[in-house]
């Protein structure tokens, strides 16, 4: 990563928690929903609770419908493929194979036997710039627990590498510059490999299935964050995003965009 990234602290949302009992006076265990930092796997309910079947025919003519919020003929011959065939179905099936391959993935790596008893590693977790996102979903990276910190590895790596999610960090939630490479790495290994989902060149990605269904709901209009070329330092607007390979990319509300310019250094306009 060719960026210097500078960070400070941000009013903090307030989370969403239920009681589960405490252990003295000042010690609560409570039980919250966790959003893994900077990954995104595809859905398999959205929005809410409905299934991203039932977009599909909405989907499949998204572009004549609603050409007007793809207007760039770029934007549109890459979304076409990704369109064309039952989107939503195809977005649940991979969304239902990824939940059930992370399942798989957390208990190897939180399950040890002993004898007859089965016990679970505890958690390791770090917190984002940005604590809780708009559902108040705790943001962070999680790890089996690990006394040596060289060799803890996230879920949200792991993830990445098996190619069960793709990287999506939205600033000013950023990792750090070596945990970028990392990222980079482990994505586009996992694309040249067909790794997970990247076996279907067609799938969208999450947030690519939830801009269009947005857009179908009038919520948006097309994608609307800007994205960085975190390799280059180069500003794309929001329509341009696919041009940027997925693993460099880096996404700017429009709210956060003057903020990104003044501390994201070497950032500079297409």
């Amino acid at each position: 990563m060719r960026l210097a990234i500078s960070y400070e602290s941000q009013r903090q949302q307030a989370g969403k928690a239920r009681w589960v009992g405490n252990t003295d006076g000042d010690t609560p265990t409570i039980q919250l929903t966790i959003r893994l930092l900077g990954i995104d796997a595809p859905e398999i309910h959205y929005p809410g609770t409905q299934k991203p079947s039932a977009f599909n025919s909405k989907l499949e003519n998204l572009l004549k419908t609603h050409r007007a919020q793809f207007q760039t003929k770029g934007l549109r011959d890459f979304l076409e493929p990704r369109l064309a065939h039952q989107p939503g179905t195809h977005q649940s099936q991979w969304g239902e194979r990824a939940r059930r391959a992370f399942e798989e993935l957390a208990l190897q790596r939180l399950r040890r036997r002993t004898g007859s008893q089965t016990r679970y590693r505890n958690l390791y977790l770090t917190v984002g710039e940005q604590s809780f996102d708009q559902y108040r979903r705790l943001l962070a990276y999680v790890a089996p627990e690990e006394k040596n910190p060289q060799k803890r590895r996230t879920f949200n790596l792991l993830l990445m590498q098996e190619g069960w999610a793709v990287n999506y960090f939205i600033y000013p939630n950023l990792p750090k510059p070596d945990d970028w490479a990392k990222v980079q790495q482990a994505v586009r290994q996992a694309r040249r490999e067909k790794k997970g989902f990247w076996e279907d060149e067609t799938l969208l990605l999450g947030y690519e299935y939830r801009f269009c269904v947005d857009t179908l709901l009038g919520k948006r209009t097309g994608p609307d964050k800007y994205c960085v070329d975190v390799t280059t330092g180069i500003l794309y607007k929001p329509y341009e995003y696919y041009l940027i390979e997925p693993e460099n990319r880096l996404f700017v509300i429009k709210e956060h965009l003057r903020r990104a310019r003044k501390e994201i250094k070497g950032l500079k306009r297409r």
